[in-house]
């Protein structure tokens, strides 16, 4: 923790913590339940990204380690990937026990997990401590 900016830190946490709650529904194959959780993922998220382009990126430095375009075109892409897993689960049904379909929507969802994770190791490394 930088300390210089606590509540975009906990913000990440939290983040972190939603998706894996969600993937431990999924697993659970509470299909259902686990599209709300995205929608509140999708929620805490949009209020993060809020966060960071309105306190932090307009401060960010011509002599950053990445400039703002790199940490907001991940914010796009994170959006992109996050409305594209909830598509897959819209229409399914509320449950299910078939575990090759479950897994199959646990493995699409790891790329975003990547992107999450990457994204965050970026801001805390670098854009955290510019700002």
């Amino acid at each position: 923790m930088t300390g210089k900016h606590p509540e975009i830190e906990a913000q990440h946490r939290q983040l972190i913590e939603l998706f894996q709650q969600h993937r431990l529904t999924l697993f659970a194959g509470e299909l259902g339940k686990a599209l709300q959780q995205l929608q509140n993922l999708r929620q805490v998220q949009a209020e993060h990204i809020a966060l960071e382009e309105t306190e932090l990126l307009p401060q960010l430095g011509a002599e950053a380690r990445w400039p703002a375009k790199t940490y907001l075109a991940e914010h796009r892409k994170l959006e992109v990937m996050l409305a594209g897993l909830m598509r897959e689960l819209q229409g399914l049904p509320g449950q299910t026990r078939d575990a090759a379909l479950i897994l199959s929507l646990l493995e699409r969802e790891m790329p975003f997990k990547h992107v999450l994770e990457h994204h965050f190791e970026r801001e805390e490394k670098a854009l955290l401590h510019e700002c």
